[in-house]
Parts: C-alpha cells; structure tokens; sequence
C-alpha cells in the first residue's frame, strides 16, 4: 500500500532523530561512566599513597621491622573511627598478604595473596582492578606496597563501588522514561512541521499536475518551500507556459488550415462554375459562332486563372514546409531588384510606370531566385495601382545591424485596416481587385514566407504624402 510523502518524511526523521539520540546517549553515558572510574581510581591511588608513605614512616621509627600487634590494633580502629567520613574500604596487609586493620571492621587474618593487585604489590609494583558486582556496579581495588629500605613489609588495599551504566539506567529509570518520552514527542512535533513544510509543496505541484493534465491549462503553481521544490515548482510552470503557447499555435494553426481549405474552395469554385457554364453552353449545341468563341475564350481563361492559383499554392507550400534550410549565399539587394525591375520591364512599361534603385545597402545572406521573386512580386503590385506616368522606386538602407529594403509606389495608398491583414491568404486590399481582374490574393503570402523564411520582417504603411511603402527587414552580414 502506497504512503503519502508527509507520512514517510515524518517515519524517517523520527527513526534518524531516534537513532542519533540512542547512539549519542550510549555514547555519553560511556563516557560518564569512564570519567567516574578514573576519578574514583585516582582517589584510591592516591588514598593508598598516603597510606603507604605514612606506614613507612612509622615501621622506619619503630625499627624496621614491620607493624607491631599494638599498632595494627591501634591503626585498625584508627580506620574503623574514620570510616563514616570515608567513601572507600582500606585493608593494611603484611608481608605474606594477611588483612592487619580493615576500615569495615570485618574479621582479620584473612588472605588476599591470592588477588592479581595484591599479589602484584607484595611484588613491588602498584596497580588496580576494576570487577563487576552482582548488584550491577563496578567494584575498583588499588593495592600498593609498603616498602623500607629496599624491603616489601606490607601491602595498602583501597577499593570502592561504583555505578555502571546498567546501575544508572535502574536508578534513574523513571526520569530516563519521562525523558525518552518528552523526546519522541519533541521529535513528532519538530518532524511533523518539517514534513509539512516539505510535502505541502509536493501536495500543491501535485495537484497542480493533476488539474494541468485534466485540461486546465492556465494551472500554475506558487514556488514555495526548499529551493530543490521552487526550482520543480518553476520547471513546471515553465512547461506549463510552453504547453499552453503550442496548445494555443496548434489551435491557430488549425483554424488557419481550416481557413485555407475554405478560401480555396471559395476561390475554386468561381472559376468552376464559370468553365461548367461555358461548357454546358457549348454542349446544348445551336451557338453562334462569335458566341461559342466568347465561351471558349471564358474556358480558357479561367483555366489559365486555376493554374495560376495551383502554381500559387505549390509555392507557398513549399515555402512554408520546406524541412531543410535555404542555400544561402551572400547577395546584393540592389543587384537582385535591378534583375526583378528588368524582368518586369515589358509589363511596367506597357503600364506606363517608371521603377528606380535609390540608396545603397550592406550585402545580405538569402536565396538570390527567393529574392528576387519577393522584388518582383512588391514591383508588380506597385506598377498594377501607380498610375500612368507615375513611378515606383525601390529604396535601398542600412540601419544598425540590419538591411531596410522599401517599395514605395505613388498609388492611392493602403487603408489601416488593410494593413493588419494585407499578407494573410487569399486577402485582397482593394475592392477593385475582384477575381476576375487581380490574382488569387496568394502573392502578398508568398513574399512574407519568403521573407520570414530569411529571418526578416515584412511590413506596410501608407505614407502622409500618398502612396504605400513595402518595408522589408533583414540582418547585415558581418563584414568580417
């Protein structure tokens, strides 16, 4: 069974809290009791010392020959007076091990050669033992030589009980119980707050998921919480906005797609009907002949008007699915409009109209054939509204890092509205381009494609002094 986020957060701080705080408090606790027994074992060495410095002393006066009845007597209640004050257990031994004074007061005469510290201090040497009791604590003993000139007359058994850590944790049960428990309250409270703190933006993002993937797509979610959860929270939001843009492009593209199969079935179905007139006409038979050839004539030039349109279509197409990139070379503009003007001349000066080159520019890097059918086509659509006599000229500029190419016609000018949508499909500007006199409103298209196509801008104005200028924007090419 799956876990929510905040619970296994609140499970796993609990068991690293739990499991630091045991290790730290058998550690301390080792510690402690460490410190005792050497502070316990350094009182007894040095209760011991005395002790023995002080005997040696005495048997040195009396004669060297070690402690007498009468003073072990002496010395014995000596210790047993002082024992009440004392937190350790002293024994004096003689020479072969045997208890002379006890400060317990317990019988005399008894043995303790045996014992590894006494027998190693009836060998000359100081040293301690540390034994467990049965009740838990520890028991030390430091057992010492009494030593004159040169000879071990006598041995200075301390020893003392002390707690352990088993001991500590008996006494204190009840307080280590409450500790414990406040603890792992502590904890619960500390780790529940964390978890929160962490899982409430998860929970959010999470949510906020859910929502984007049910199709709400204007979902966002606020970045809170660690810096790992603001950075997924931002990531998200990103995707989210870049999800939405494409959503919102597909569904222009669709209506654009729908729009396009609409227009041509609208501009197809013109010239159809006409040919299907014209056809029906001649195949009820009984037409004049000046007749029969007017409708021959309508055949033929609508068409000529369908292959114009598919010949448009093809190359829009291909421009704007084109999947490779142009080949493209370092061109003059002047040189490709001085091409486009030329090609152009028979129909510009059938119309009466003057075209001119004016201005020089950086050189750019396009598709000279592309070029120069974007030229060519701003030129026929200038000549076709400047009136006879009239002239067209093509302004030629650098500004910044960047080529301004203008057509500027002196024809009755472009309407603001016209403006907007003048490079749109199938669009015609002027109500005196009807479908029998002007193109199929795909030329305008083509050249914005083409220009996009090269990284440039495409736009157009009527100018305060009467006249429509086409500016076209490209990037320079670097000198260098």
């Amino acid at each position: 069974m799956r876990s929510s986020i905040r619970r296994r957060l609140i499970v796993a701080f609990l068991a690293v809290a739990l499991t630091v705080a045991s290790v730290l408090s058998v550690y301390f606790l080792t510690e402690l009791e460490g410190y005792g027994l050497r502070k316990i074992e350094e009182r007894l060495t040095s209760e011991q010392a005395v002790l023995a410095s002080a005997l040696s002393a005495q048997i040195t006066t009396s004669g060297g020959r070690g402690l007498s009845d009468t003073q072990a007597s002496i010395l014995s209640s000596e210790l047993n007076r002082n024992s009440q004050e004392q937190a350790s257990r002293i024994r004096v031994l003689d020479r072969s091990g045997v208890s002379l004074a006890d400060s317990t007061g317990a019988d005399l005469d008894i043995g303790y050669s045996e014992t590894p510290e006494v027998a190693r201090a009836l060998a000359g040497d100081t040293s301690s033992v540390q034994r467990a009791l049965p009740d838990g604590r520890i028991m030390i003993s430091v057992a010492g030589p009494v030593i004159v000139d040169g000879r071990v007359l006598g041995v200075v058994h301390t020893s003392a009980a002390t707690f352990s850590i088993r001991t500590l944790v008996r006494d204190y049960r009840l307080q280590l119980a409450i500790a414990a428990v406040l603890f792992i309250l502590g904890t619960l409270v500390l780790t529940e707050f964390l978890a929160r703190w962490l899982s409430t933006p998860l929970q959010s993002l999470a949510e906020g998921a859910v929502a984007f993937a049910s199709g709400d797509h204007s979902v966002r979610v606020r970045p809170t919480g660690s810096d790992e959860t603001r950075a997924v929270a931002e990531a998200f939001n990103a995707m989210a906005d870049e999800v939405q843009e494409a959503l919102r492009e597909l569904r222009e593209e669709e209506r654009r797609k729908s729009r396009f199969v609409s227009d041509v079935s609208h501009e197809l179905r013109t010239p159809l009907t006409a040919i299907r007139g014209a056809a029906e006409t001649l195949l009820d038979g009984d037409v004049p002949e000046d007749d029969a050839r007017q409708f021959l004539s309508t055949i033929a030039r609508e068409s000529e008007r369908l292959g114009r349109l598919a010949n448009d279509l093809i190359t829009l197409q291909r421009i704007e699915g084109a999947t490779g990139e142009l080949p493209l070379s370092r061109v003059d503009l002047a040189s490709i409009a001085r091409h486009a003007i030329d090609g152009l001349a028979p129909l510009t000066e059938a119309r009466g109209v003057t075209v001119d080159i004016a201005g020089t520019a950086a050189p750019v890097l396009g598709d000279r054939d592309r070029l120069q059918q974007v030229f060519a086509n701003l030129i026929d659509n200038a000549s076709r509204v400047t009136p006879e006599g009239k002239k067209v000229t093509i302004e030629l500029s650098d500004e910044d890092d960047r080529v301004i190419a203008r057509v500027v016609d002196q024809g009755p000018g472009i309407a603001e509205k016209d403006a907007q949508r003048i490079f749109d499909r199938f669009y015609r500007a002027q109500s005196s381009r009807d479908r029998g006199t002007g193109g199929a409103g795909l030329g305008l298209a083509i050249v914005a494609a083409i220009v996009t196509g090269h990284g440039g801008t495409i736009s157009a104005a009527t100018l305060p002094e009467g006249g429509t200028a086409f500016t076209l924007s490209f990037p320079a090419v670097n000198p260098d």
